[in-house]
């Protein structure tokens, strides 16, 4: 998978594999997290859900008749790209605003295992990745 542009339909393919993958990654109660990207590079608005339950990890577009997620991230993709990379705190972007939270914020203490496990997953992945410069992402 060289050279995966992020937020691409190759990237969130890659993404679902890896997690479905994951044969480990699983959990009783239900974890959907919608992710929400603005300004991506030619692509406008990107929205995506990860989700965990019983039956193991996956990854797809969000659909505007899902039902609301009990986490929604939204920023920006210079910022989303720079969590990616590994540039940016998250918790930095969210105290500085460029990070919104949305949904039951209990829900990352309750599943911070399993957040962390996800991280974990997409190493591989996040190597591959390819970005947007910044310039060309506020294009």
């Amino acid at each position: 998978m060289p050279g995966v542009e992020y937020l691409s339909d190759a990237w969130l393919e890659a993404l679902d594999r890896t997690l479905r993958d994951a044969a480990n990654l699983h959990t009783a109660a239900a974890l959907v997290v919608e992710s929400v990207v603005t300004g991506v590079p030619r692509r406008g608005e990107v929205r995506y859900r990860l989700t965990v339950d019983a039956s193991g990890a996956r990854a797809r577009h969000a659909n505007a008749s899902d039902a609301p997620p009990e986490l929604r991230l939204t920023t920006d993709y210079a910022t989303a790209a720079a969590i990616a990379r590994g540039t940016e705190n998250a918790q930095t972007a969210l105290a500085r605003g460029r990070l919104r939270l949305g949904g039951d914020v209990n829900v990352l203490i309750a599943h911070a295992d399993t957040l962390s496990a996800l991280d974990d997953l997409t190493a591989a992945l996040r190597a591959e990745t390819t970005y947007e410069s910044a310039q060309d992402a506020r294009s």
